[in-house]
């Protein structure tokens, strides 16, 4: 009996040891998948990094590029100094005609096209000037002293210092024309 004992115990002993080992076992698979998963996760973030570093080397290195202005940065000395005397209005438009024909902008500007164009724009811009510089005034009501005092008898008086400055020197003016007249 003891022999079976014996047997039953190591058994267990072995069932147990087995089913340590098994969970020994499933845990190493465990850690080894998430190592490897930590190891490939690292190696991804060296290469990212490695990545914008060469970018930012390859900014440094790299000239900076500048936006040069829409009609001006195209423009040689020869365009400028045929432009000179053209209103800043019309230089796009000699400018794009230029372009348009595939001439220079010396030639464009000396087609009998622009040249009427030109002097067109500019009677336009001098018949504006002409009718915009005459402002538009107002009648002002030169009142004569009488209606203000009028005025003033009927209730209509003003609040403003200047108006009320010029009743008081218009019932003066009145007093004294009835003093001298006495």
């Amino acid at each position: 009996m003891e022999n079976e004992l014996e047997n039953e115990d190591s058994l267990n002993l072995d069932e147990t040891l087995d089913s340590n080992q098994e969970t020994v076992t499933e845990e190493v698979v465990e850690d080894n998948a998430e190592l490897e998963k930590a190891k490939q996760i690292a190696e991804n973030q060296r290469i990212r990094a490695e990545k914008a570093e060469r970018e930012l080397k390859a900014l440094k290195t790299k000239p900076v590029e500048t936006e040069t202005p829409k009609n001006g940065g195209d423009l040689s000395l020869k365009d400028i100094r045929a432009l000179q005397d053209v209103h800043d209005d019309d230089i796009e438009e000699v400018t794009n005609y230029a372009k348009f024909k595939g001439i220079t902008i010396a030639e464009a500007k000396n087609t009998p096209l622009m040249q009427n164009y030109l002097k067109s724009s500019a009677e336009e811009r001098a018949s504006a000037l002409a009718a915009s510089t005459a402002p538009n005034k107002r009648s002002v009501n030169n009142f004569t002293d009488e209606r203000i005092i009028r005025d003033f008898e009927q209730g209509k008086v003003s609040d403003k210092d200047e108006d009320i400055r010029r009743l008081v020197e218009a019932q003066l003016a009145q007093k004294r024309k009835e003093a001298k007249g006495n």
